[in-house]
């Protein structure tokens, strides 16, 4: 959206470097009400960015089915066509025939005939005829009211894509209009209070990492001792004691075993495979964000994670919502591992994925492309394990 938009996120890291070691003359000479006034609008926007650009990849999707179904009703009107067209053409020689030899003709020939055995075969032979032109033109009439339904099926298909493409390009307009309206709340910033904004942001985002780290610390001990717990009940049970025949040689092993604290197990396989989505977002880093797209060179924050998460063999919604809904099991904010998705706004409209230490890597907004940011830049709606 242009490089004065760009300035607002990518350029945060280094606006704070620079208001740090200038001190903090310039930050104490911004007007600590704009900047939070800015900052809230900021956020207002961002939301509001964020639902739109939600329902322009749902309308995406929706699209995308239409043309698919379009493609194969085409296909299926083609054939019923085809079939209609040879049917009627078999009934149209059998209608001729019978004009060319009248009912009237036929019952003559068949009465003149001077053996029974003669007419009685005829008459089984013209009643045949009869019999098998009625189930022709039967026949006929259902593959007819089918190829009617079929294109009925395809018109209204075509007009729902028609308005669907309508409704795409109508919210892409309205997303541009809030990218706008960002970068006008920005630019009216002076200097020394985007240097604020950023300094808040940067602060903020320290903190939410910092609280984030303590969760997650406080509940890999609670884990710990639990799973310490567990161990010493198994130590306990009578089950677990040696018994009195065993020899005077096993016992000093089964004490061994039974005192020893069960080690914490090392997650393999489908954790394996969060870490390997994880490295396949963040190579991702860098490239630019266009909604509707799912790599390898654009994507939309959806089309991040699913992207991520084809390349190790598993298939997501390319809709946020239904992979909030779906996808996987439901992790607290203290449970969050590498991997996990994690969703924001509600209701939902954005989705990123955890990295660890507090951070998480999504497809942000046209202004910031993919990116790596804090677990709390935005409001928290809930996370997802999708393996492990």
């Amino acid at each position: 959206m242009g490089e004065d938009v760009n300035r607002l996120r990518l350029g945060l890291a280094s606006v704070v470097a620079v208001a740090f070691v200038a001190g903090t003359s310039l930050v104490s000479q911004a007007d600590p009400a704009a900047v939070e006034k800015a900052r809230q609008e900021l956020a207002t926007i961002q939301q509001q960015a964020s639902a739109l650009d939600q329902e322009i990849i749902e309308a995406s999707d929706r699209v995308t089915q239409a043309e698919a179904k379009l493609k194969t009703i085409a296909a299926d009107v083609s054939a019923q066509e085809a079939k209609v067209e040879k049917l009627a053409a078999q009934l149209g020689e059998v209608a001729s025939l019978q004009f060319h030899s009248d009912s009237f003709s036929v019952a003559a020939q068949l009465l003149t005939q001077g053996d029974a055995n003669d007419f009685l075969n005829g008459l089984a032979t013209m009643q045949s005829e009869i019999d098998r032109s009625n189930t022709g033109v039967q026949q006929l009439q259902l593959d007819q009211a089918k190829l009617t339904t079929l294109r009925e099926d395809a018109a209204a298909t075509e007009a729902k894509l028609v308005k669907d493409r309508e409704d795409k390009v109508k919210l892409a307009g309205e997303y541009d209009a809030k990218e706008k309206e960002a970068k006008a709340v920005y630019d009216r910033l002076s200097e020394e209070e985007r240097q604020r904004l950023a300094a808040i942001e940067a602060e903020r985002q320290r903190r939410e990492e910092e609280a984030q780290r303590r969760a997650e610390q406080a509940a890999a001990r609670e884990e710990a001792q639990q799973r310490a717990s567990r161990s010493r009940d198994t130590a306990a049970s009578p089950e677990a004691r040696p018994t009195r025949s065993a020899s005077p040689s096993a016992q000093p092993t089964a004490e061994k075993k039974t005192n020893a604290v069960e080690a914490p197990k090392v997650e393999s396989g489908g954790s394996d495979r969060a870490q390997r989505a994880v490295e396949h977002a963040l190579a991702q880093v860098g490239k630019r964000y266009v909604w509707g797209t799912s790599g390898p060179n654009t994507f939309d924050c959806s089309g991040l994670t699913s992207y991520a998460y084809r390349q190790v063999g598993i298939s997501l919604s390319r809709s946020s919502r239904v992979q909030f809904s779906s996808a996987g099991r439901k992790v607290s904010k203290s449970e969050l591992k590498p991997g996990d998705l994690v969703f924001y706004y509600s209701p939902v409209s954005h989705v990123g994925m955890y990295i660890g230490n507090g951070k998480i890597v999504h497809a942000a907004n046209p202004r910031t492309g993919v990116n790596i940011t804090s677990l709390g830049s935005m409001p928290f709606s809930g996370a997802r394990r999708v393996v492990g």
